[in-house]
């Protein structure tokens, strides 16, 4: 980029003082230099907006399978969990087997399954869904009483005034996975997040409100391992402990605390599943989670038809990593 500089001429006014002149002759001198100044920067700006709309044109021209390679250059792994626990007389790694994921969703497609939960919440609430598909019951007590919306099976937290134990209910139906959830399912993996030996048929959201929590537990074995939660909306702390302690009404204790970033998809298998109990503290914001899992084929509802486009899913070869750009 070239930049010309201008050359002025002065003209002394035989009357006029010295000091007054020299001070006129600087004056304008600093208006030519600020004149170049936002020549330059003009310049410049007009260079930053060109090479913006070659990016631009280049995303454009980029197929769907370079636009998905790119995006998965941006993954970050963090699977390096550890905390020691004796149980039954052995040393274990109580969460090994636990996996966060970062990247899967971007900003625009966490809010689209943002408004997906709000637009179910409103039809729950207008019943225009199935009885136990939507669940808002009255808050008794701090952290409990959380909104929950279940699709592909229908799952009893604990024992119900029927007499129903906690696991997947054969009588009670739920509605099925809306597209824009299966979409999710096949992205997770399709990614790598997930095995293609364990998609899931079923997930279950869960709208958390200020002071919300869930209490220590394992995860009932009506569903496979592993299975993974993705959190939305704002970003909380999952506790991790063979024996998590409960301190008071949404407040618990325990020797690891993940903290899981919004967007971020959280796997649960091996001892992070099976031998660690979980628990969130109560939440001082809104968050909401979505948590897929596939059903135990011994527990399937009688009727239950799989779903037909998540069978068969690829997952796409990952890219070699960029030098000095690995996985954390």
């Amino acid at each position: 980029m070239e930049t010309t500089t201008t050359t002025a001429s002065f003209k002394r006014h035989s009357l006029a003082p010295q000091g007054v002149v020299v001070e006129e002759q600087e004056e304008q001198e600093d208006e030519e230099e600020e004149e170049e100044e936002e020549q330059t920067a003009d310049a410049e700006v007009a260079v930053m907006k060109h090479n913006n709309n070659d990016d631009e044109e280049e995303e454009e021209e980029l197929s769907v399978a370079e636009r998905e390679q790119r995006r998965l250059l941006g993954l970050k792994v963090r699977k390096d969990f550890m905390c020691m626990e004796r149980v039954d007389g052995r040393l274990l790694n109580v969460v090994e087997g636990l996996e966060l994921h970062m990247g899967v969703f971007s900003a625009a497609e966490q809010t689209r399954l943002v408004n997906m939960v709000y637009d179910f919440q409103t039809k729950g609430r207008q019943q225009q869904l199935q009885e136990r598909t939507y669940s808002e019951p009255r808050k008794w007590m701090r952290g409990k009483g959380r909104i929950t919306i279940q699709f592909g099976c229908c799952y009893n937290y604990a024992t119900d005034k029927y007499g129903n134990p906690p696991g997947i209910l054969h009588e009670e139906a739920v509605d099925p996975l809306p597209q824009l959830l299966r979409n999710t399912i096949k992205r997770l993996v399709r990614w790598h997040v997930l095995p293609t030996t364990c998609v899931p048929d079923s997930c279950i959201i869960n709208i958390y409100d200020e002071g919300d929590c869930i209490p220590p537990h394992i995860d009932h074995h009506d569903f496979v391992r592993p299975f993974c939660t993705l959190s939305l909306l704002s970003e909380c702390c999952i506790l991790f402990g063979g024996n998590l302690k409960i301190i008071g009404p949404g407040s618990f204790d325990g020797p690891v605390s993940v903290p899981l970033p919004v967007g971020s998809v959280l796997v649960l298998k091996g001892n992070g599943a099976d031998v660690a109990k979980h628990a969130v503290p109560a939440l001082p914001t809104r968050r909401i989670s979505i948590t897929f899992r596939k059903m135990d084929p011994l527990k399937v509802p009688p009727g239950f038809v799989e779903d037909k486009e998540l069978q068969g899913v690829c997952p796409a070869v990952l890219p070699s990593p960029r030098p000095g750009k690995e996985n954390c």
